[in-house]
């Protein structure tokens, strides 16, 4: 085996198996019957909690129904998410509707958005101080940089890889680059970060589904492990790819490689770390 802390290289391709199609129809029945219970407990938790004085229950029971709410709501999003994987599953090519999608402006709602929801960063409301610093992301791409791809698709996927690497991420400083280049007239957009890189021996599995690298962060990141194979549904629906470049203790460059065009002028930029 070479050292863990080489280069590594891979390349994902598609697999549409029957037992996999099998196991989407199972993960979307049981997500859409989680749905309504939890509905339930949500919703009659935060109603208790904003209608309950505080002399009229004890600090116990509150904690408590602060507690199943917290947790009722991050269930929610796991089973949102499940339900998203299995309708994204489900899609054929022809299903996509593909418009010229502005580049720089999905790197840019992008970033908002993740780290809008980046729980690591909490606020002390003694003194009002932050007690994790906001990721810095930075965005390499010309404001009328287009490509042909669902716009929509496109969103949830980049937002899954800026996503990961935040969370995936141990450095104090946390830094994400977002950019844009073409290798040989294919259109790539790529995220890189400074997080804790991935050993080589994972690379051909983190696309697989519910698979979960726990090196760092051992039963600490929320998650079904399927971000990264809703990633590689997306792009084998585009009739693109993935790359992955990765140095272990020192970061991440993941791509998504779309299908040559023939009318865009290569760009002479490439990727770093």
């Amino acid at each position: 085996m070479k050292d863990n802390n080489a280069q590594a290289h891979h390349t994902t391709e598609g697999d549409n198996s029957l037992s996999r199609d099998a196991a989407t129809r199972v993960l979307s029945l049981v997500s859409h019957k989680l749905k309504t219970p939890l509905s339930i407990i949500n919703g009659y938790s935060e109603a208790i909690l904003s209608t309950v004085k505080p002399e009229e229950m004890s600090s116990f029971n509150i904690k408590a129904l602060e507690d199943i709410n917290k947790q009722g709501e991050k269930l929610s999003v796991l089973v949102d998410k499940l339900v998203r994987f299995a309708n994204i599953s489900d899609l054929l090519p022809e299903d996509l509707v593909k418009t010229d999608v502005n580049v720089r402006k999905i790197f840019s709602d992008t970033s908002s958005k993740c780290i809008l929801r980046d729980d690591s960063i909490t606020v002390n409301s003694s003194d009002n101080t932050i007690r994790s610093k906001a990721p810095t992301i930075e965005v390499k791409c010309d404001n009328n940089t287009t490509i042909h791809a669902d716009g929509t698709l496109l969103a949830i996927a980049m937002e899954e890889l800026v996503d990961n690497a935040i969370r995936f991420n141990n450095n104090v400083s946390k830094k994400i680059r977002l950019f844009y280049y073409q290798d040989n007239g294919k259109d790539v957009l790529a995220v890189a970060d400074n997080g804790v890189g991935i050993r080589e021996e994972h690379i051909t599995k983190i696309f697989h589904r519910f698979y979960q690298i726990d090196d760092f962060f051992t039963g600490q990141i929320e998650g079904w492990g399927l971000g990264l194979a809703l990633v590689k549904r997306i792009m084998n629906l585009h009739g693109g790819n993935i790359t992955v470049r990765s140095q272990y203790g020192v970061g991440t460059i993941i791509s998504l490689v779309f299908p040559k065009t023939d009318d865009k002028k290569l760009e002479n930029i490439q990727p770093r770390f």
